[in-house]
C-alpha cells in the first residue's frame, strides 16, 4: 500500500495534469523566462509546463509536436490511464478529445445546410443570364494590355488592329 502523502501532488503539477486530462491536448509557448505565465493555468509558468510534459514524454505518455514557437502535447492511450490514476478519477471520466459528439448537434447542422441550399437555389433562379454574361471575365492578350496601359483607348476593333500592327513590328525586329 502506498502512503497517503506520496499521492499528494504539488498544486502546479496537479493543475497541469487536470488541464491535460480534461482536453487531451496541452499547448505551451516556447518561452522559458520565469515571468512568462501559461495562459490557461493560473500561477504556472511555461517552463513548469514544459518540464512536466517532458517528464510525461520520456515515459511515453504524450506525443510532442513543435510548430511556430509552440509545443503541443497529445495524450496517447497509456497517457490517459496515468493522469487518471494520479488524479484519482473514476474510469467513466475520459478526456474531451475521446468523448463522442452529441448526435443532436449533427441533426441541427443538417437542417442549417438544407436552409443554405434552399437559399442558394432561390438566389440562382433569380439571377438573369445577361448579368452573368456581363460579369464573365474576358482574356486580354499582352498587346491589348500594353495598348491600354499606354493610354490608347478606343473601340475594340481599333485596339485589335493596333495590336496586330504592334505584333508585326515586333516580329520584323
Amino acid at each position: 500500500m502506498i502512503p497517503e502523502d506520496l499521492w499528494e501532488l504539488p498544486k502546479d503539477l496537479r493543475a497541469i495534469y487536470e488541464l491535460l486530462f480534461r482536453d487531451g491536448v496541452l499547448v505551451a509557448k516556447k518561452d522559458k523566462r520565469p515571468q512568462s505565465k501559461h495562459p490557461e493555468i493560473q500561477a504556472v509558468t511555461n517552463l513548469q509546463v514544459m518540464r512536466a510534459m517532458g517528464s510525461l514524454k520520456s515515459r511515453g505518455y504524450v506525443r510532442e509536436t513543435f510548430a511556430w514557437r509552440h509545443f503541443y502535447w497529445y495524450l496517447n492511450n497509456e497517457g490517459i490511464i496515468y493522469p487518471a490514476c494520479y488524479l484519482r478519477l473514476p474510469a467513466e471520466i475520459v478526456p474531451s478529445s475521446l468523448q463522442r459528439a452529441n448526435s443532436r448537434v449533427g441533426a441541427e447542422s443538417q437542417e442549417s445546410v438544407m436552409d443554405r441550399q434552399g437559399y442558394r437555389r432561390k438566389r440562382t433562379a433569380d439571377v438573369n443570364e445577361e448579368a452573368l454574361a456581363e460579369r464573365t471575365p474576358r482574356f486580354r492578350g499582352p498587346a491589348q494590355l500594353q495598348l491600354i496601359s499606354q493610354g490608347h483607348h478606343g473601340s475594340l476593333g481599333q485596339r485589335a488592329s493596333q495590336a496586330s500592327g504592334m505584333v508585326k513590328c515586333i516580329q520584323k525586329k
